[in-house]
């Protein structure tokens, strides 16, 4: 009996001890990324009348300070398309990584966030939501469902339109519980 018991514990052991996927991103694309999101924010809003007529695809990335299961913050890849003559919006986070508290990369988090949403004068209003899964404190894996609202605006860079910024809060729940709220940007393609 003492053998079936040692082996459980060992099984135990093992699979308390799964290993995070690596980062993909280093301090030097978090500095970037929050230098980016500073210099959009402060970016002139685009009049009604300069809106893009037709369909804009926005690369950038959303950033949070998550709190929780987990301290730290957040760092997605986003694609974001609004169809200016039907007012859509949707798009996709990836290629998250979780960061520590002291700003070094962690681990990739498996998952993507698809997002749906509308557009109205320039207004946009949005749902990013999916399953996420990491590793957590512990080593054990973690799944969880993220929904985050994304809150924003159509801003003027170089051309009328060609800019977007705005809020992304809300929170993952599941196994890893967190709490989010930063932002997101990005720039016309």
């Amino acid at each position: 009996m003492t053998r079936v018991t040692l082996g459980f514990l060992g099984l135990a052991v093992l699979s308390a001890c799964a290993t995070p996927n690596e980062p993909t991103v280093n301090r030097s694309d978090i500095d970037r990324a929050f230098d980016e999101a500073n210099e959009i924010s402060a970016l002139p809003l685009t009049s009604t009348n300069n809106l893009p007529t037709g369909a804009v695809t926005y690369k950038g990335q959303l950033g949070a300070d998550i709190s929780g299961d987990q301290k730290g913050s957040i760092l997605g890849d986003m694609t974001m398309r609004i169809d200016f003559a039907d007012n859509d919006i949707d798009g996709r986070v990836s290629n998250i990584n979780l960061i520590d508290p002291d700003g070094d990369p962690n681990q990739r988090i498996d998952g993507t966030l698809q997002i749906s949403g509308s557009e109205t004068s320039g207004r946009i209003d949005a749902i990013a939501s999916g399953d996420i899964t990491a590793i957590d404190k512990e080593g054990f894996v973690a799944d969880s469902e993220m929904r985050l609202t994304l809150d924003g605006d159509v801003y003027d860079d170089f051309a009328k339109g060609d800019a977007i910024f705005g809020s992304a809060e809300g929170a993952a729940e599941g196994d890893l519980n967190l709490d989010v709220d930063g932002v997101f940007f990005g720039v016309a393609e």
